[in-house]
């Protein structure tokens, strides 16, 4: 009836007839949903649909007297109940704020199940960055090797701004806001730049490059680079460097703490991220846009090559123009 994969610390519990609408990897992405038909009264029965646990993480769909419920760690929905043995269409979807799952009769069109799903607002939750590290070492996730380091630069660039995106959608900025409970303090920059981490390991599990945010032992600040293999020449390292955009070391973040960190890593390629934070409270840097800040502080500046600077908008206004 089951089918059960153990992992190193992961643990899937699959139903059967689900292996063709699960894969292992939805559960690395921040949002996913998975739709099917449900036939001959299969949500009568008290069947789990799936389970993942990773230790101080757990997702799970199950159905019963015709009902489906999603539980991520503490919290739980459930559908409305349809009894009986008519086709059903069930759909089961998640994000980082949200769990949520719906049933209806079967029309053959997927657009109608809206007005049907229910949905409960969860604490911010991304799948830990220690389970895409478990599925990538058994080799779970997507394998290929990149053909060069220059490949694997461009796609972490391009992997940035699709975090921005999500955290823009999702409204996840609010996140990094709250530094001592006061609500227009952003949080400091270790402590963003793992919230950003978190958001990145999920292409990374897509796109099978590895990413780590750890903490500098003694220092209070975090190492926060990616790896990812490329054909016939090992591996290759992007270093992150990151700062706010109001810091007064900016332009020495850029000039002499990245290269010193590229360095360090042996890396040939380094990002330096610039986190834009502002608010009607929060009115800094004076700046108008990142883009302003870019032109006007950082393109003065020296870089060594292979460096390239990015801003990420987490400011609690409207997005400021990058024009």
């Amino acid at each position: 009836m089951y089918d059960t994969r153990t992992l190193g610390p992961v643990t899937l519990q699959l139903f059967k007839q689900m292996k063709s609408h699960v894969s292992i990897s939805d559960f690395c992405a921040t949002a996913a949903t998975v739709e099917f038909a449900a036939n001959e009264g299969l949500l009568e029965n008290n069947l789990i649909l799936f389970k993942l646990s990773f230790p101080g993480f757990e997702l799970e769909a199950r159905c019963r007297e015709g009902m489906v419920f999603i539980r991520r760690n503490g919290q739980y929905q459930h559908s409305e109940q349809i009894r009986g043995r008519d086709r059903l269409h069930v759909a089961i979807q998640w994000d980082v704020e949200s769990i949520g799952c719906g049933i209806a009769p079967w029309t053959g069109d997927w657009s109608a199940m809206d007005r049907h799903m229910r949905a409960v607002r969860t604490p911010y939750t991304v799948p830990p960055l220690e389970l895409h590290r478990s599925l990538r070492a058994h080799n779970l996730l997507v394998g290929t090797t990149y053909k060069s380091a220059d490949d694997v630069f461009a796609t972490v660039l391009d992997c940035l701004h699709l975090c921005e995106e999500d955290i823009r959608k999702f409204g996840a900025e609010r996140f990094v806001w709250g530094k001592q409970g006061i609500d227009d303090r952003p949080l400091d920059e270790p402590e963003i730049s793992r919230f950003v981490a978190s958001f990145l390991a999920s292409y990374g599990a897509a796109r099978n490059f590895d990413v780590s945010c750890e903490p500098v032992s003694g220092s209070g600040n975090v190492d926060f680079w990616v790896v990812a293999p490329v054909s016939n020449a090992g591996l290759a390292k992007v270093a992150i460097e990151a700062k706010k955009a109001d810091s007064p070391n900016l332009a020495h973040g850029l000039t002499v703490q990245l290269p010193a960190y590229m360095t360090r890593l042996k890396a040939q390629h380094g990002i330096y991220l610039v986190y834009w934070l502002k608010s009607p409270t929060y009115p800094r840097p004076g700046s108008n846009s990142y883009s302003k800040l870019e032109i006007e502080v950082l393109h003065p500046l020296r870089r060594a090559p292979g460096i390239r600077s990015i801003g990420i908008d987490l400011s609690r206004t409207a997005s400021p123009s990058r024009a």
